[in-house]
């Protein structure tokens, strides 16, 4: 676990002082309690420099720190767009618990009661700023700072405070906006809305299996019924026609014997 936390705690501490920042993260849950995806820190270049600071540096010391943790299950690449330098750090089933400790509690998964709850508050990043800047004996600034999160629930989404896309939830947090609360059913928690459809659809079609039977039922009993009636009543015609015979031959046989 200290693997794991010592690039991520240096990843945090070092982009909340040294300029304008920003994190883009996409992250799933799974089923076994972990956490897999990629996020991406980093650092406005220019404002680094104005600060005194080595972006490039930042981001060797980074890279080191985590190849020096090969056995975390995280990896990181170097990250560039121009403006912006930083790293891309891959997170390969890493255990819910280590998320909080991992970012001082910034952002917390948990396994609670039945749900997976997501819950992050990122103004702490703010009052980093504005400690070191009171360490140093100058005015308290707060680093404009933006984060692009977005997590996926193996089972869907029952409450959020963020864009829901099918079981995605994405949260565009500043420092302006730096809470984040979601939660979803777990293995075991409840039933999914997906589930809950199929079961509709499923009790749908025995209903109208077992209306579909009866009424066949039904139908076939009324058509016995008439096919045994008429039945009856050619019996009947026939034996009618066949006593109406007989008397006329008896009359054709007393006139012959006359």
């Amino acid at each position: 676990m200290k693997a794991l936390l010592r690039p991520l705690l240096v990843l945090i501490a070092v982009l909340a002082l040294a300029g304008c920042f920003r994190v883009d993260g996409e992250l799933t849950i799974s089923t076994e309690d972990t956490v897999s995806g990629e996020v991406t820190a980093a650092l406005d270049r220019q404002s680094a420099i104005a600060q005194g600071r080595d972006p490039d540096a930042f981001v060797t010391d980074l890279l080191d720190e985590v190849a020096g943790a090969a056995d975390s299950g995280v990896t990181a690449e170097p990250y560039e767009d121009g403006d912006y330098v930083g790293v891309t750090l891959t997170l390969t089933r890493t255990p819910l618990v280590q998320i909080s400790d991992a970012t001082s509690g910034m952002l917390q998964i948990t396994h609670d009661g039945g749900q997976y709850v997501v819950q992050g508050d990122f103004s702490g990043l703010a009052q980093t700023e504005e400690e070191a800047a009171d360490s140093e004996d100058s005015q308290p600034e707060v680093v404009p700072w933006q984060a692009d999160l977005s997590i996926t629930f193996p089972n869907g989404v029952t409450e959020h405070d963020g864009e829901l896309s099918g079981s995605t939830v994405t949260w565009h947090l500043s420092d302006g906006t730096s809470t984040m609360n979601a939660r979803g059913p777990a293995p075991g928690g409840g039933v999914s809305w997906i589930w809950v459809a199929v079961i509709v659809v499923i009790v749908a079609l025995l209903a109208t299996l077992v209306w579909w039977l009866l009424r066949r039922r039904s139908e076939g009993g009324a058509i016995a019924g008439l096919r045994s009636a008429g039945a009856r009543m050619r019996q009947r015609h026939a034996a009618a026609r066949g006593d109406a015979t007989g008397r006329i031959s008896d009359l054709g046989e007393d006139r012959s014997q006359e």
